[in-house]
């Protein structure tokens, strides 16, 4: 069954991946880019709420503790337990440093698909709710919408974004302290069964050792497929509203 659930998931990514609007990158106005991110970052926002929901509906408190634990990544703390920059603000921070303004980027409104993506991702979860594969649904589905697309999407745009941001291994681009740790840190790094704990697990493969414990059956399996079908076309569609003139989504299922 892993097999079944690994082999979809490359084919979602690699659908992802050849999405017009990351095909076309480089043709893309960085005035246009820069729009792309800022509403992007109505969804950034919306990942705490998600993890938050999650942690309460959750009845395994092992599998509590990891999503407690990535949670609270996005309000860090040094070792004296003095807080640090959130991700919101790092975001913000990275906005900036791509070009854009403190009025775009706040007084920006959120489109109606932006908003529309935004209230289905949290229905989705919402609709777990009394199912018999509840617990396995919410792993799967915040692993998927959270986690390993946000890496892809990520790992896609930073083709332009590392224009004029780092890794940090350059001494003449500001680091990125948003983008790149996010493409790297929630990345799906492995196969579902085949996470090694040498050298730290993402935030997908923590996941995603809780995620093949919970499948124990065809149907919770099946759950699993369709609600990471969902993910992606959500994705999708909110990448469709920058492709201009197109009449159909381009994740629409033919």
């Amino acid at each position: 069954m892993i097999e079944t659930l690994n082999d979809f998931e490359i084919s979602l990514i690699t659908k992802f991946r050849n999405h017009p609007l990351f095909s076309q990158i480089d043709a893309i106005a960085w005035e246009d880019l820069l729009a792309i991110l800022i509403q992007r970052r109505f969804l950034s926002l919306s990942i705490v709420n998600l993890y938050e929901f999650v942690i309460d509906a959750l009845t395994d408190e092992g599998i509590k503790r990891t999503v407690r634990g990535i949670l609270n990544e996005e309000f860090p703390r040094n070792t004296k337990g003095v807080p640090l920059p959130s991700h919101r603000e790092l975001l913000f921070q990275d906005l900036l440093n791509l070009g854009a303004t403190s009025e775009m980027i706040l007084i920006t409104p959120e489109t109606p698909t932006t908003q529309k993506v935004r209230n289905e991702s949290y229905q989705c979860m919402i609709g777990c709710l009394g199912e018999k594969h509840c617990q396995v649904g919410l792993v799967a589905f915040l692993r998927f919408w959270a986690e390993v697309l946000v890496s892809v999407e990520y790992s896609c745009l930073w083709q332009r974004i590392s224009e004029r941001l780092s890794n940090g291994q350059s001494p003449h681009k500001i680091r990125s302290e948003f983008y790149y740790f996010h493409m790297i840190h929630d990345s799906r790094n492995s196969d579902i069964g085949q996470e090694s704990i040498l050298g730290g697990l993402t935030h997908s493969q923590e996941l995603a050792i809780h995620l093949k414990r919970l499948i124990s059956s065809k149907d919770a399996l099946v759950y699993c497929l369709n609600l990471q079908e969902n993910s992606y076309q959500l994705k999708c569609q909110f990448y469709d509203q920058f492709i201009r003139d197109r009449p159909v989504s381009f994740c629409q299922k033919k």
